[in-house]
């Protein structure tokens, strides 16, 4: 068995004598032993508990919240290690998410021109909005879909989508039902580019959520809730006509 003095622990894990004091005085991490001379030692199973006060830590509890998690009822290490695991995962994903999304803007701004602080003061505003309505794992499917895109992939939509909403637009105006063979066509088009995003009743509920909500985001694709109300019956009519 392995034995260490505060000093080398402190080291070791990259901590100060002085936080290694302080978790003692709260009760959180006792010496198993001392010295000769009176010096604290910490043994092999000190070092799996401090671990553990670490990584209670990361989760985000206080210290006066970790105590009662330290006592015989506490769960196996490997379960501990298993949830923070999943935790560095998770967080391994989001900042791989942010990298795609610095990436496509920082190849944007190399292009300069006057409307870049206005497009990243709006993908700041989007990303923080999208935050509130859907989950962690439900934006990085959404970022996924868009780094299997690429840049191209990318553009080809979006230049379908400026196509697509005045045309949808005018055929509401006009009056035309969803069934008709103009909307028909539409709706097809719509319907293959959704292919390529995320999609289920959970995230057009969220999104109508957020839409409704905030309703310059529509406005800045040139959608009213009007319109999304039209596109989900056309949408809808063409699904089940091929059913």
């Amino acid at each position: 068995m392995n034995e260490y003095t505060v000093g080398d622990l402190a080291k070791r894990s990259g901590l100060t004598v002085r936080a290694m004091h302080h978790y003692e005085k709260l009760g959180l991490l006792q010496p198993s032993g001392r010295t000769d001379a009176g010096y604290r030692l910490y043994d092999d199973g000190d070092v799996q508990m401090l671990h553990r006060i670490l990584a209670y830590q990361q989760m985000g509890l206080a210290l006066k919240e970790i105590a009662p998690l330290l006592g015989p009822d506490t769960p196996p290490l490997a379960e501990l290690l298993a949830r923070q695991i999943s935790a560095a995962e998770t967080e391994l994903k989001r900042q791989q998410n942010l990298l795609a999304m610095l990436r496509r803007v920082a190849k944007r701004a190399s292009a300069g021109g006057p409307e870049l602080t206005d497009e990243l003061l709006t993908l700041m505003a989007m990303r923080r909005t999208y935050e509130r309505y859907f989950s962690e794992a439900e934006m990085q499917q959404m970022v996924a879909a868009q780094n299997a895109l690429g840049e191209e992939g990318l553009a080809r939509i979006k230049a379908e989508w400026a196509e697509l909403v005045p045309a949808l637009r005018a055929e509401m105006e006009r009056g035309s039902k969803p069934g008709s063979p103009a909307v028909r066509k539409l709706a097809r088009r719509w319907i293959a580019i959704g292919k390529d995003f995320p999609e289920s009743d959970e995230f057009r509920r969220k999104g109508r959520e957020m839409f409704t909500q905030h309703p310059e985001m529509l406005k800045r694709s040139g959608f009213t809730l009007e319109l999304f109300d039209y596109l989900d019956r056309v949408v809808a009519a063409e699904k089940e006509r091929k059913a």
